[in-house]
C-alpha cells in the first residue's frame, strides 16, 4: 500500500472531524475513503453539463461538480 502525504488546513481538519463523528469512522482516513468511494460512483453517473442531482425529501438538489 502506498502512503501519501499532504497539507490539511485547519478548516478542512474540523470538516473532516465533523465528518468523521457523523460517520461514527474510526479515522479521517476512512472518511477521505468514503468520499472517494462516492465520488467515484458520481462520475459515473454524472450529467453530461458536469452535474449529478439528488433527490431529497420529494426535491431535487443539482450539484454542479465541474
Amino acid at each position: 500500500m502506498a502512503t501519501t502525504s499532504f497539507t490539511i488546513d485547519t478548516k478542512l481538519d474540523q470538516t473532516l472531524e465533523d465528518l468523521k463523528k457523523h460517520f461514527g469512522a474510526s479515522s479521517k482516513a476512512e472518511v477521505l475513503r468514503k468520499a472517494i468511494a462516492l465520488l467515484n460512483v458520481v462520475s459515473k453517473n454524472e450529467s453530461s453539463d458536469g452535474s449529478v442531482t439528488i433527490r431529497c425529501n420529494d426535491q431535487d438538489i443539482k450539484v454542479i461538480l465541474r
